[in-house]
């Protein structure tokens, strides 16, 4: 399927008559009219997104000085009774992003400006949550930013890692200057993958299968099953706040599909980040493990994973020192203690995440793999296999299964 079957159809009240009042409200000029009909269609091909249903339009409107169009991305909530549906109510994920967008972010950029940095984001249209909850950003396509898959060289990895480590830094600012932010962005992940227990237990029985048949190694198999039992005091562990390393606003969904890239000469060039329903206040290693992991080709994750992290701390570094900040800043030593010792959310990812990094997602009935209908279809990649045969011995040897 090309599109996510919820996204052939627009609900009836996404029409011209809302999209003149959006454009009214963003321009503030209660005298524009539309020039054309707005044409609806799918926000983006089945496997790129789950969540939330997505639209994109463009809009074509007249004001005293002239014809204008403006592109359109809409991320609605769904509406229709099913597991999107109660994953995204047990949760503030709308109401959260709504702020990173309306608050956070532009007070990113600002600082950032301050000492001659930027930080892009597609600028924020509309928001409403009644009747209906709607984000409606700028379809920023048109310029040239594009989704990309994984990132297949370190160089290319350095627009993403400067862009991490500069959001990081300045969340850290913010915290310092408002007491209250850190409670405002408390961090709930952990709960929400209890939530998809049956998704985890699926992907661990799975891969317990995998290590005996597949990998022939029956010895580890005891291992893992204690792992599983242990999981969610570790995902709980591993999502709190660190004593050890800085604690950040975490992306907190920090994968490939959730990466905008402006590429020159076939080269990545820029990137931009979507997608902050999940932003949290917690320690900065989580954003670590999806950079390491669910960005790039596991080549580069293989030579230059100290390299990234290396080079991600020393921009969070820098920032922090140019914005003057006054609090203690967290050695190189401190973050690498502190990834080692949250290692089970790196070893959770390969388990249960792989699915999402080395399949195609179109293939795959999304919803039945996050209900545990579905084993995880990445175990059977002979790219996953070989990675797994480097990657369980460090985990064994580092202590994170034992």
């Amino acid at each position: 399927m090309e599109y996510n079957q919820d996204e052939l159809s627009a609900p009836a009240w996404l029409n011209d008559e809302f999209f003149v009042h959006v454009i009214r409200e963003f321009a503030h000029d209660q005298a524009i009219t539309l020039a054309a009909k707005c044409q609806i269609r799918p926000g983006t091909k089945a496997g790129d997104h789950f969540a939330s249903v997505m639209y994109r339009t463009t809009v074509r409107y007249r004001t005293a000085g002239g014809e204008q169009s403006l592109d359109l991305i809409m991320k609605l909530k769904p509406a229709t009774e099913g597991f999107k549906k109660d994953l995204l109510d047990g949760e503030d994920f709308f109401d959260r992003e709504m702020r990173i967008y309306k608050e956070v972010l532009p007070e990113v950029d600002r600082m950032l400006r301050s000492i001659g940095e930027e930080y892009n984001y597609p600028r924020l249209v509309y928001t409403s949550t009644t009747p209906h909850t709607i984000i409606i950003l700028e379809d920023i396509s048109s310029q040239g930013w594009r989704m990309k898959g994984l990132i297949e060289s370190f160089e290319e990895m350095q627009p993403t890692i400067n862009n991490i480590a500069k959001f990081h830094a300045a969340s850290v600012l913010l915290a310092h200057n408002d007491p209250l932010f850190a409670a405002q962005y408390r961090c709930t992940i952990a709960n929400t993958f209890r939530s998809m227990q049956s998704m985890s237990d699926t992907c661990f029985a799975s891969f317990v299968k995998f290590l005996r048949d597949t990998l022939k190694l029956p010895e580890l198999v005891e291992s893992v099953e204690k792992f599983h039992q242990q999981l969610d005091g570790r995902l709980q562990a591993a999502y709190s706040t660190s004593t050890t390393c800085a604690n950040v606003l975490i992306h907190g969904d920090f994968h490939f599909k959730n990466l905008l890239h402006l590429q020159r000469a076939d080269q990545i060039v820029d990137t931009m980040f979507v997608d902050y329903q999940m932003s949290s206040w917690s320690s900065q290693v989580v954003d670590l493990y999806y950079l390491t992991y669910m960005i790039p080709e596991q080549s580069v994750k293989d030579g230059h994973r100290d390299e990234i992290i290396y080079s991600y701390y020393r921009v969070f570094r820098e920032i922090l020192e140019r914005l003057n900040f006054e609090g203690r800043i967290p050695t190189l030593i401190d973050l690498q203690t502190e990834l080692l010792r949250q290692g089970s959310l790196e070893f959770f990812h390969y388990v249960v995440f792989s699915a999402f990094r080395y399949i195609d997602l179109s293939t795959v009935d999304l919803e039945a793999f996050f209900l545990g209908r579905l084993e995880n279809p990445a175990l059977e990649k002979k790219e996953f296999i070989q990675a797994m045969k480097k990657e369980l011995k460090r985990f064994l040897h580092q202590g994170i299964i034992n």
